[in-house]
C-alpha cells in the first residue's frame, strides 16, 4: 500500500542530491566552453525501503503465478498474501512543486570568504525530469535538473569556486549536496580542443539544449564532414531535426545512428533503448 504524503503532513525524511560540473565533482572551465550543473534528487528513505520490500514483493508475484496456474486454492493464496504484506515497509510518496515549478525548490550557493551565498550567474534551465510543475519521489523514482551557463558571457565568474545545491522540500529541512569544484578560466581553448570531436559534440549538445538549433546543426555537421559514422552526431541530429519538426529528416539520422551502432558493436546483445525508442515514435508518426 502507497501512502501519497503532501508537504504538510511530512515528518522528516532524507534525500540524496548530487551536483555534478560538466558531469564531473571537479572541472576547469575555458572561457569559449559552456558550463552545464546538474542536480539529482532521490528520496533516499524510500530507496532503502524499495530495496528491502523487493524480495518480498517478487515473493507475491511468484504466489500470484501459482494461484493463476490453479497450483494452489484462493484461500492460501489470500492467508499467504496477508502474512507477506504484513511483512513489508510502508512506501511513501513525496510529492512537491507549484505554480512556478518543482525546481523552485532548488539553490545553487557558491563559496564566498567561508560563507555560501546564492549564485547570481545568467544560468539557463537545459533539461528538468520531470517536466511538469510537480515532482514524484518515491522509492524507484528520482528528479534532475540541468543548468547551464553559456560560454563567453561576461557575466561569469572567474577563479576557482566550490558550488552545492540546496533543496528544501520540507519546510525547515534543507538538504545539501556534495561540494563541486568548478576553475574558471579566463583563457579560451587551443585551436586543438576546439577541433577535438568530442568537444565539438559537446558544443553542439549544449546548443540544442539551449534551443539554439542552427547553431547546433553547425557544429553537427562539423564532425559528419569528417566522420559520418559518428554515432552520437547522428543521433544528435535525429534530436534536432525533429524538434524542428522535419521527422522524416529525424527518422532517417536515428536509422544511420542504428545502424553505425550495429556495425562498430557487433558483440552488444542489446540495442540502444532510445535509438529504438526514437524510431518506434517516429515511424508511428509517419504512419498516421
Amino acid at each position: 500500500m502507497r501512502d501519497v504524503i503532501m508537504l504538510e503532513t511530512n515528518k522528516a525524511h532524507q534525500f540524496g542530491i548530487a551536483l555534478r560540473a560538466n558531469g564531473k565533482t571537479s572541472a576547469t572551465v575555458f572561457q569559449d566552453e559552456p558550463l552545464t550543473l546538474s542536480v539529482s534528487i532521490a528520496n533516499d528513505e524510500m530507496v532503502q525501503v524499495a530495496i528491502q520490500n523487493w524480495p518480498l514483493k517478487e515473493q507475491l508475484r511468484t504466489l500470484e503465478r501459482r494461484f493463476k496456474a490453479k497450483h494452489i486454492g484462493e484461500e492460501e493464496f489470500k492467508r499467504t498474501a496477508i502474512e507477506i504484506e504484513g511483512k513489508m515497509l510502508k512506501e511513501k510518496v513525496i510529492r512537491f512543486g507549484g505554480p512556478t515549478g518543482w525546481t523552485s525548490f532548488v539553490r545553487l550557493q557558491a563559496l564566498s570568504k567561508k560563507a555560501w551565498e546564492l549564485v547570481d550567474w545568467p544560468l539557463s534551465t537545459l533539461v528538468t525530469y520531470p517536466a511538469g510543475l510537480v515532482a514524484e519521489l518515491d522509492g524507484s523514482s528520482s528528479c534532475y535538473v540541468e543548468y547551464g551557463l553559456d560560454p563567453g558571457d561576461d557575466r561569469r565568474p572567474q577563479g576557482e569556486l566550490q558550488i552545492r545545491a540546496v533543496v528544501e522540500i520540507i519546510k525547515g529541512e534543507i538538504s545539501e549536496s556534495n561540494i563541486v569544484t568548478v576553475n574558471f578560466l579566463k583563457r579560451k581553448m587551443s585551436k586543438s580542443m576546439r577541433d577535438n570531436e568530442e568537444t565539438i559534440l559537446v558544443l553542439g549538445e549544449y546548443a540544442f539544449k539551449r534551443g539554439l538549433y542552427d547553431d547546433a546543426i553547425v557544429q553537427v555537421k562539423r564532425i559528419l564532414d569528417s566522420d559520418p559514422s559518428s554515432i552520437g552526431s547522428l543521433a544528435l541530429l535525429g534530436d534536432i531535426e525533429e524538434k524542428r519538426g522535419n521527422f522524416s529528416a529525424a527518422l532517417s539520422a536515428f536509422e544511420k545512428a542504428l545502424d553505425e551502432f550495429e556495425k562498430q558493436y557487433p558483440d552488444f546483445e542489446e540495442l540502444p533503448d532510445a535509438l529504438i525508442g526514437d524510431i518506434i515514435r517516429l515511424q508511428a508518426l509517419a504512419n498516421r
